[in-house]
């Protein structure tokens, strides 16, 4: 783990210590940034402090796009978040799971070529762990396409925290997300080790990538 990680998680679990507004629920609520933003125009894009489902933690809320406002097609409805709209965004859900394997997945998108540490993001349940994603170069992402992150995992009974952060320079161009989903999985075989999150540097599955129309 690398000392900016490092502080990018501290700092997570320290503004995670504030009283949350958002409730709990058994699977991702508004994983793809429906709720709460219908009035969003295409192509056009706004800033969002509160959003259904989401607690979002920066000084001007978490900035949605849609189709057209960078020539990216959203992976699954009309919206998707980028995580640096003026600086570093974290947005929170606190989702609550019985006890059994589960499969979470999201596509990522970097923003721009050339400077790619400002595409940087880190993604994690708290209580699980976390593990970062720096685009385009290293994980095989492609501006302008999507690629989904997927892996199986193993949960107690409890509620969880599922966290998304922009973790690289605050230039307001930042990583971009879309269609985050938990779902119940298979026992995997053979069943042992696997978590979302295992560790810090820890990369998940890619399991597709898609063009954009």
């Amino acid at each position: 783990m690398n000392l900016r990680n490092s502080a990018v998680l501290t700092a997570i679990t320290l503004a995670l210590a504030l009283p949350a507004m958002s409730t709990a629920a058994t699977i991702v609520a508004n994983g793809s940034f429906e709720e709460g933003t219908e009035g969003l125009t295409t192509p056009s894009w706004t800033t969002y402090e509160t959003l259904p489902g989401w607690t979002i933690y920066s000084p001007h809320g978490l900035e949605i796009q849609t189709a057209g406002t960078l020539g990216l097609t959203p992976s699954d409805g009309d919206h998707y978040a980028e995580l640096d709209g003026y600086e570093n965004s974290l947005i929170v859900q606190f989702i609550t799971l019985a006890s059994g394997w589960y499969t979470g997945s999201f596509d990522y998108s970097p923003r721009i070529d050339g400077i790619t540490d400002t595409n940087d993001i880190l993604v994690g349940i708290l209580e699980l762990g976390a593990f970062f994603i720096s685009g385009p170069d290293g994980v095989n992402t492609v501006v302008g396409e999507w690629t989904t992150f997927s892996q199986t995992f193993f949960a107690d009974a409890g509620t969880y925290t599922l966290f998304f952060a922009g973790a690289g320079t605050e230039d307001s161009l930042g990583g971009l997300i879309d269609n985050i989903q938990i779902v119940p999985a298979a026992v995997p075989v053979p069943a042992a080790g696997f978590m979302l999150f295992g560790a810090l540097g820890g990369l998940a599955a890619l399991r597709r990538r898609r063009a954009t129309a």
